[in-house]
């Protein structure tokens, strides 16, 4: 997955952005290491197969379609993008449960166009042990990576008698590719059980197992992305009969940089009601790196209807860079679909033998 930099870490107060810009291109394409992050939403449930190869086809339901985009910085200037849609299907086969999925997801960051596009296939295994159900995940894929240093310039292209950069001069940058492409892979393990009416789940995953190399100049050694650990859990508590909550912690670590996600969702049932909403439920979380500051609150609701989950999110900035941002962060909007297949499982049908 594409690294991205944290914006925090520039200051606000910089007069010159224009020479910030190439710099951080140049920082990313030599490969040299920077405290980053991988892709993150801040709905992560409704990004189920890109938190954890081992959700797959844990919806509940024969099969689940998540379609999930993210808008980011875009009060700063050119926005980050993140499109993601996953689907995956419960399988029964000879009384063992499998999942099948994958996901694809697109990310465009900058000015930049520097992009990332994953194409990954999950399968997961599941087996229930004493009241306890297990299931091991694995996705493999492949990931492309391009950039477009349109309208960006270097120092070399400082013009000294005008005292203005220069686009028709020569860069002096030499050997730089606009693209590269690599195999990636992920593995997961997802447990949940009942305790009486309450249901807890957990799960970790770690990305780039292979750690893939990545470079875009050709006399670069490149740089190995190093693999992270992402771990989450969740409650289903159970209030009464229309009111639940789901307190839930998501904590990812890479080399250089880590971060904690928690909070709480709140649904409230409509059953009973003449109107097609099954529930509605409300989210607060909080997003923040446990060594520098708390980077985000995050509020949002949504609503379930027919076979439909619509979310909507929305990332309030309360890091050092609101001072930039006005306290903007990120929108997200989402919607999964579960149901049956409307098929029936071979495997499960019962033989008839005709005289």
């Amino acid at each position: 997955m594409i690294s991205r930099l944290k914006y925090n870490a520039i200051n606000p107060d910089l007069k010159r952005p224009c020479l910030i810009i190439p710099a951080v291109i140049l920082l990313f394409i030599q490969g040299i290491h920077l405290q980053a992050q991988d892709i993150h939403f801040s709905q992560f449930y409704a990004a189920p197969l890109l938190t954890n190869p081992a959700n797959t086809g844990m919806s509940g339901e024969d099969i689940r379609i998540a379609n999930i985009y993210r808008n980011q910085w875009s009060n700063i200037g050119v926005p980050f993008e993140t499109f993601s849609t996953s689907i995956d299907k419960k399988l029964t086969i000879s009384g063992h449960s499998f999942g099948l999925g994958g996901f694809i997801l697109h990310d465009q960051s900058s000015s930049l166009n520097l992009s990332a596009n994953e194409f990954m296939v999950s399968a997961s295994y599941s087996r229930v042990f004493r009241n306890q159900q297990f299931t091991i995940g694995l996705q493999p894929g492949f990931v492309f990576k391009t950039y477009n240093l349109a309208g960006i310039t270097f120092s070399s292209q400082f013009n000294q008698s005008s005292q203005v950069f220069d686009e028709t001069l020569p860069s002096l940058e030499n050997g730089m590719g606009d693209r590269l492409r690599y195999f990636d892979l992920n593995a997961g393990i997802f447990w949940r059980t009942m305790i009486r009416n309450i249901m807890p789940s957990a799960g970790i995953s770690v990305s780039h197992l292979n750690m893939p190399l990545q470079k875009f100049l050709t006399s670069s050694t490149g740089s190995r992305l190093p693999m992270k650990l992402n771990f989450n859990s969740e409650v289903m508590i159970p209030v009464n009969v229309r009111i639940d909550l789901k307190p839930c912690l998501v904590y990812s670590y890479t080399p250089g940089a880590n971060e904690f996600l928690f909070g709480s969702t709140g649904g409230f049932s409509m059953s009973g009601s003449n109107i097609p909403v099954k529930k509605l439920y409300a989210v607060t979380m909080f997003r923040l790196n446990p060594w520098r500051d708390i980077d985000a609150f995050i509020l949002g609701g949504g609503a379930e209807f027919l076979q439909f989950n619509l979310g909507l999110i929305y990332d309030l900035n309360i890091s050092p860079l609101h001072k930039a941002t006005n306290f903007n962060g990120a929108f997200e909007i989402s919607l999964i679909y579960t149901g049956k297949t409307h098929s029936r499982d071979k495997t499960s049908q019962p033989c008839y033998i005709i005289n």
